[in-house]
């Protein structure tokens, strides 16, 4: 049995060797069929340059610092699962915990941190998108707050009725904007005016001098518009009116009120 064994090491180490001297391109190798075209497949692959392509300067110390890792987590781990005192003797031993010296899977390792890398490229774009959308509402936000604390001033005008309207009674609301004085009036009490009769609102100041700023039907919902400021022109006034040609007022109060601005 010796001598059998002997004599197949050799005839292994004969193959090797020609296996060897035919990758080295020896033109006088005998090998069978199989071996040939498997060394030829082996031959082809390494012809191949990028087979042979210089690593980069920092693959040594990117896997002396993944190897240093692992080692300290299997340490870690190692402490903090060994129990603090041994098991009885007739318990059955153990799986044997793995060394903190235990060779490393590079190839998992570089696995993982190719996915660390393919994870972090594509969260920063969100997070990106992220904070800019927050930026925007802050600065949106804080643009608001700030036209409504300086430019955007607001009155309010409670409006009472007269004799000719004793069941009305109304309010209106004056918003600054660029364009002018928005005024929104909402008023009950007064009957819906047809056929050439109408509502007109003026605002008047201490003189006595009126201004125009709208006329309605009805006073529900109404948008009004002014290009004097009601602090100047504090007082507003509804009147009956009739399309006669006549552009002054008439004189027929129905509502009268002050405006006063917010926060006075």
């Amino acid at each position: 049995m010796a001598y059998e064994s002997g004599r197949h090491d050799a005839d292994e180490s004969a193959t090797d060797r020609a296996r060897v001297d035919y990758l080295a391109g020896e033109a006088d190798v005998e090998l069978d069929a199989a071996d040939q075209a498997e060394l030829d497949e082996l031959r082809a692959l390494l012809a191949d340059p990028t087979l042979w392509s210089e690593p980069p300067a920092e693959l040594e110390d990117s896997v002396v610092a993944l190897i240093e890792a692992q080692a300290r987590t299997t340490t870690e781990s190692l402490t903090a699962t060994t129990p603090s005192t041994q098991a009885p003797a007739a318990q059955a031993p153990s799986a044997p915990l793995p060394s903190a010296t235990a060779p490393i899977d590079l190839g998992a390792a570089r696995e993982r941190r190719e996915r660390r890398k393919g994870a972090r490229r594509f969260t920063r774009p969100v997070f990106l998108v992220a904070a800019a959308a927050a930026i925007v509402a802050v600065a949106v936000s804080a643009t608001l707050v700030l036209r409504n604390t300086t430019s955007q001033r607001t009155f309010d005008v409670a409006l009472s009725a007269t004799e000719l309207a004793p069941g009305a009674a109304g309010r209106a609301t004056m918003l600054k904007t660029d364009s002018g004085w928005e005024i929104v009036l909402d008023a009950t009490g007064l009957p819906r005016l047809d056929g050439g009769e109408f509502y007109q609102a003026w605002l008047r100041n201490a003189d006595g001098v009126l201004v125009p700023i709208g006329t309605f039907n009805e006073g529900t919902d109404v948008t009004l518009w002014a290009g004097v400021p009601p602090d100047l022109f504090p007082t507003m006034t509804i009147t009956r009116e009739a399309a006669d040609g006549n552009q002054d007022s008439s004189g027929q109060r129905v509502l009268v009120g002050t405006a006063v601005e917010e926060g006075t």
